[in-house]
């Protein structure tokens, strides 16, 4: 799923640009790190692309969808096409990990068969079936945020947000984590990262868009964190 920002800005009261004229357009299929100080922007421009809130000026455009004018009833369908995951994972924690994930998609009236079918393929994918039968308060936090991606690939989506997923992961566990995004990623679904790891960004050499007081400063191909 392709993304395109024209000239949007984001204002929030009383007067806080979090955005500034940014134009960006990420083709379907990329992975993408947006990299950038705390308050830069990037949490914005993650939350404008999964429709959290609307820009104050300029349009974003997801697939075929201009998402200012779409209309609330059509959000919770177009969310479906859009797999998110939080630094802090936002797992329910009296559900096991099949649970968790199989929630997802019964809130949806997904049928029984395709839940139980779905559920069990993210687990596997995510390497955490033996742990099927657990809290989240039972895994490691590598584990937690592996139950968290593969709650947001339940619905197989086209477009994969990841805000700091990395964020509270020592290096190990971090590296296991991308292992999954690439993998996802080479699957054919666009990936936008927020991060602040720079050993990450540096040894994958992926596209690197920089934020800074809200405008975009760089937009680099094969980039590392600090421009070269």
């Amino acid at each position: 799923m392709n993304i395109n920002f024209s000239g949007v800005s984001k204002i929030f009261d009383p007067d806080i640009a979090a955005l500034v004229d940014i134009n960006l357009n990420i083709e379907q299929g990329e992975f993408v790190y947006v990299i950038g100080q705390t308050g830069s922007g990037k949490s914005t421009l993650l939350r404008l692309i999964t429709r959290e809130i609307l820009p104050s000026k300029g349009s974003v455009v997801v697939g075929d969808a201009d998402l200012r004018r779409m209309r609330n009833a059509d959000v919770p369908y177009y969310r479906r096409d859009v797999g998110l995951v939080a630094q802090d994972f936002r797992l329910i924690p009296t559900l096991t990990v099949y649970e968790n994930i199989a929630f997802v998609m019964e809130a949806m009236s997904v049928p029984k068969r395709i839940v139980a079918e779905r559920t069990k393929d993210v687990i596997n994918q995510v390497g955490l079936w033996r742990r099927r039968g657990m809290r989240p308060a039972q895994l490691s936090g590598g584990e937690q945020q592996r139950v968290a991606i593969a709650r947001a690939l339940a619905n197989s989506p086209s477009l994969f947000i990841a805000d700091e997923p990395t964020g509270n992961l020592d290096f190990h566990t971090a590296s296991e984590v991308m292992k999954i995004l690439f993998a996802i990623n080479a699957a054919g679904v666009t990936v936008v990262m927020s991060t602040h790891n720079q050993a990450i960004v540096n040894s994958s050499r992926q596209r690197v868009i920089e934020l800074e007081d809200g405008r975009l400063v760089r937009d680099e191909k094969g980039g590392t964190y600090t421009a070269q």
